[in-house]
């Protein structure tokens, strides 16, 4: 229910009001005429704010990454979107949880007015309006530095609001040319609103109405959009401390080498002293949040990207900082595909993890690891072994005329078939092996059949790192040049055939 049906819904029960009573004035009247106790609860009924289930649009808006989010809302649709969808939030109300860490998957939630839960706290008669600014001036202040510091998105805004307008106006007022605009999501709005907003400092997306269509609808698309944006541009905009990840991140299409591991921070050198050298024997790359880069803001948007594109997923369960991690790698990945890890089995698993793959790996770091390593190995050599790999995705992409991701993709399969060969010696160092070295290897055990295929795999691997740190294109010539000399080694390799030294 909006603002102006909340208003038109208590105008029967003030004497005197009309159609020309300001929603505020009726709602105002009403209070004075019933009490506090009354005007609350009768809002909570008309909003339905105790059975009401989030729609669609809210669930969409909820995937999105934002960090803070604003809400003059009363009711808890917010709140119950996140919740289902996993990834839990942080409702802020009161001045003195502005300090409090948001340790949630989800984001900051400031309800700036309130809600049903909080009464004394509802900002929604024209005296509480009134007293607002001087009542929680901190509150004011924290929403003011983050319209100041980012650029922030107003949904369902509509310039009735006097304490963010107020904001707004203290906004473009002190910081004049300088301050960020802001941006307002409407449908079909009006050209003098579209007016009205930009005299504000606030820009109009102005979708148009959609006859058929339902305005949740409409929002629910470009919701989804814009998730789907921030998951495609953010390997743009991420640095990664492995090549591998920025090579598979320009590739469009899968198969991915990608291996997450959704682990805590303080794990993170267990596992690459112990687990990562397995993943790199299989032709893996062994992949951790901290080891992507992403500009601020975007945390949420780089773990759905990672567990999207990543081919297994290894999370930890119980503990809390990867709770969300593992909640969005159950939903999206396949049972197969996602290793759950404990350091005890757990009394009661968490709803939808039943049945799931669970190892058990030591508590105490100077435990040996030897039975959680085999364990480990098993589970991901059975993967691996099934797993049908497309060796046919570099000449696809050059079907398609991505020559830079079909040279990106044959490098990656060069890597792969130089992994497994060399998956003994990847296990007994816990760091990876770089494809330089491999290549270096390869030739002392004279695998190249003339120098000029070494020579053509030397250039496709720099031509590839030029493709994925630089603006440099390739050519379709010599992108299948380079293709075509990695396939006829990669295929000589797999095939097992004996292989002869030639006079070079």
């Amino acid at each position: 229910m909006s603002w102006l049906e909340l208003g038109a819904a208590l105008r029967g029960d003030v004497d005197g009001a009309d159609e020309a009573s300001g929603t505020l004035e009726i709602i105002s009247a009403f209070e004075q005429a019933f009490g506090r106790v009354a005007l609350v609860d009768r809002t909570a009924s008309l909003i339905r704010a105790y059975d009401s289930a989030p729609g669609a649009a809210h669930l969409a808006f909820a995937r999105v990454g934002f960090t803070n989010v604003v809400t003059t809302n009363f009711d808890l649709l917010l709140e119950r979107a996140y919740e289902q969808i996993n990834k839990g939030c942080l409702p802020v109300v009161d001045e003195t949880q502005l300090s409090t860490p948001n340790r949630y998957a989800g984001p900051r939630l400031i309800k700036f007015h309130g809600d049903i839960n909080h009464p004394a706290r509802m900002v929604i008669t024209e005296e509480d309006y009134d007293q607002f600014l001087h009542s929680f001036p901190l509150l004011v202040t924290s929403v003011t530095a983050m319209l100041v510091e980012r650029t922030g998105i107003l949904v369902g805004y509509s310039l009735d609001d006097p304490d963010t307008r107020q904001i707004l106006a203290l906004i473009k007022r002190r910081l004049g040319p300088m301050y960020r605009p802001l941006w307002t999501v409407q449908i079909g709005c009006p050209a003098h609103v579209v007016s009205r907003f930009e005299r504000r400092g606030v820009k109009v997306i102005n979708l148009p109405k959609v006859r058929g269509i339902s305005i949740g609808s409409e929002l629910e698309q470009f919701f989804t959009e814009l998730a789907q944006y921030w998951r495609d541009r953010l390997p743009e905009k991420s640095v990664n401390a492995d090549d591998r990840v920025t090579a598979d991140f320009r590739v469009p299409q899968e198969p991915s080498r990608i291996c997450y591991f959704a682990i805590p921070a303080k794990l993170i050198g267990w596992y690459r002293d112990y687990i990562f050298p397995e993943v790199e024997a299989n032709g893996l790359v062994p992949v951790t949040a901290r080891d992507v880069f992403s500009p601020p803001g975007t945390t949420f948007a780089k773990l759905d990207t990672l567990i999207r594109r990543a081919a297994y997923v290894v999370a930890e369960i119980g503990d809390q900082a990867s709770e969300y991690e593992v909640a969005m790698a159950v939903a999206q990945k396949a049972a197969s595909s996602v290793l759950l890890v404990a350091s005890e089995l757990p009394q009661s698993m968490q709803p939808g993890l039943q049945g799931r793959l669970v190892l058990t790996r030591p508590a105490r770091f100077e435990a040996s690891p030897d039975e959680f390593v085999q364990r480990f190995r098993d589970w991901l050599t059975s993967l691996t072994r099934e797993e049908i790999v497309d060796n046919a995705e570099p000449e696809r992409l050059l079907g398609h005329r991505e020559y830079g991701a079909a040279l990106i993709s044959a490098v990656s399969l060069l890597e792969v078939t130089l992994s497994e060969r060399f998956a003994a010696q990847a296990r007994e160092s816990p760091r990876p092996s770089p494809l330089r070295s491999m290549l270096k290897e390869a030739e002392r055990q004279e695998l190249f059949i003339s120098v000029k295929e070494q020579q053509s795999i030397e250039e496709a691997v720099n031509r590839r790192n030029q493709t994925i740190h630089t603006t440099a294109a390739i050519s379709g010539t010599d992108s299948r040049r380079l293709v075509n000399a990695i396939r006829q080694f990669v295929d000589r390799l797999r095939s097992g055939d004996a292989l002869v030294t030639h006079p070079r």
